[in-house]
């Protein structure tokens, strides 16, 4: 029975950490439970690349022009008082796509990253480049659509007549009913997002999407991507101005979507779970300094190794999880009988002493053992330790982590970028296929895999020592740890 429940509370917890099942009730979550899922989606924008970000929000912005491209075509083909409620049934389309497909659309941003801004994990500055970064591929993408429906054949005469009357209509209220318009936009779907973490199936999120833009569609609100469609189709077509566009709707309604998502949503739902907001975790340790939270860009959330994580039931903090694999960086015989494994950050004077009784545990025994290093970056400690080690994982494209391993923590002191790009020189790399490799999503999503993995091991602080997948418990010297691999390569098991 302990094993089965081992297995059923596994299923129910995503490798983020966040619930896929909820603790009282196993297909419904509590409010904790669903913001606990929330903060997990905003960790992972938090760490995607610029670039990720902007391809990501580029396909919404194709996306939300398959809405005003539906809607304008089936009211076309209603001719009637009713055409608008008909055709605003393919209004929630491009939120579809959306959804389901995990793009980028800056009004579900309002709410998922400023759940970490708000608890001070994330700085404003890191805000507000996700958001500038999705709101300008939103624009370009949905620009892009309404360009070409305006100048080319793809809409009908009467489909593209309703398009026109749809842009016009957009821009006829003034700035204030435009601002307030946008809020309850912004309410509506930041909701959306809120509910559809709280779903477990595509069918529900489908449904809830489906129902809530719908609304925002028939009630006649102002959504400043979709209505940026409509806009753009009348600057396409010579009927107003780029000027126009920006100041009298482009920005009342982005500050209104803005407003309506962060104020009547986050907050009021972020005040349900200020207790709990991250179960079995102290949140005082991963908050920012003030000074970090407005001006730095940095995210607390690589920090929570140190912030005592809850461990994955059925493990105590004794067992390496994932076992050591050949994807990982060895050093030494894969056919040794002890295998010591390190999670560390380059930045970090622990994780140097323990890199270092570990090259002379290496030279001592030989063909005995063998080393493993992952990455264990702590961000907001150590503000170079994560490009530190993407850095590392660039040199191991070319075959050289090992070198590239020594060389900055030899330098612990000097990571900066400009220093990484002398180290990389120096060991011998093609410098232009480091830089490419350097800003990569592969290398970067391979240090947060074994940031994960470190979480789901138990570790909690850059003082860690795993042989042969178990813990190592005892001091961090050198005649303590080449007792306990004695003990280990004689079928004893660590004291």
């Amino acid at each position: 029975m302990a094993n089965d429940s081992s297995i059923r509370d596994h299923i129910d917890q995503a490798e983020s950490g966040a619930p896929a099942g909820g603790r009282a009730i196993r297909d419904m979550f509590s409010t904790d439970e669903i913001f606990h899922r929330i903060t997990a989606t905003a960790d992972e924008e938090f760490s995607r690349s610029a670039r990720l970000l902007f391809l990501s929000g580029l396909a919404a912005g194709f996306s939300i022009g398959l809405s005003f491209l539906g809607s304008a075509a089936l009211s076309a083909k209603v001719p009637s008082e009713a055409a608008w409620l008909v055709g605003a049934m393919l209004y929630p389309l491009g939120f579809i796509f959306i959804v389901i497909g995990r793009y980028q659309l800056f009004t579900e941003n309002t709410l998922t990253p400023v759940t970490l801004v708000m608890t001070r994990i994330a700085s404003l500055p890191l805000l507000l480049r996700v958001w500038g970064c999705v709101l300008l591929a939103n624009i370009l993408g949905a620009g892009a659509i309404s360009y070409i429906l305006a100048t080319t054949g793809v809409l009908e005469p009467a489909s593209a007549e309703v398009a026109l009357q749809m842009g016009k209509h957009a821009l006829a209220p003034d700035w204030m009913a435009l601002f307030w318009k946008g809020g309850f936009a912004g309410w509506i779907v930041a909701g959306m997002v809120w509910l559809n973490h709280a779903a477990r199936d595509t069918v529900s999120r489908v449904l809830i999407t489906f129902i809530l833009i719908y609304t925002v569609a028939v009630t006649d609100l102002a959504h400043s991507i979709i209505g940026s469609s409509e806009v753009l189709y009348l600057v396409f077509q010579g009927q107003t101005t780029f000027g126009t566009f920006i100041f009298s709707y482009f920005i009342p309604v982005v500050l209104g979507n803005t407003v309506g998502g962060v104020l009547l949503v986050a907050i009021l739902n972020y005040s349900q779970t200020r207790q709990v907001r991250f179960p079995d975790r102290d949140c005082g340790k991963l908050e920012l300094r003030w000074s970090e939270w407005w001006f730095g860009r940095h995210s607390g959330v690589p920090d929570l190794l140190s912030s005592g994580d809850r461990m994955e039931d059925g493990n105590e903090g004794e067992e390496l999880m994932p076992p050591v694999s050949s994807d990982d960086h060895r050093k030494g015989s894969a056919d040794a009988s002890v295998t010591l494994l390190q999670y560390g950050d380059y930045e970090c004077p622990t994780s140097f002493k323990i890199q270092g009784i570990l090259e002379e545990v290496l030279r001592e025994l030989d063909s005995e053992v063998s080393v493993v290093y992952r990455h264990l970056p702590l961000s907001r400690r150590h503000p170079h330790a994560e490009h530190a080690a993407i850095a590392a994982e660039a040199a191991g494209r070319q075959g050289k982590f090992w070198e590239m391993h020594k060389r900055l923590f030899d330098h612990q002191d000097n990571l900066d970028d400009d220093h990484l790009k002398t180290y990389a020189e120096d060991i011998g790399l093609d410098q232009k296929q480091f830089l490419q490799d350097l800003e990569s999503d592969e290398c970067r999503d391979r240090v947060l895999h074994d940031r994960r993995s470190g979480i789901r091991s138990g570790v909690q602080g850059t003082s860690n020592l795993f042989i042969n997948g178990k813990r190592y418990q005892g001091e961090m010297e050198i005649e303590e740890i080449l007792r306990a691999v004695n003990r280990v390569s004689n079928g004893l098991a660590l004291a």
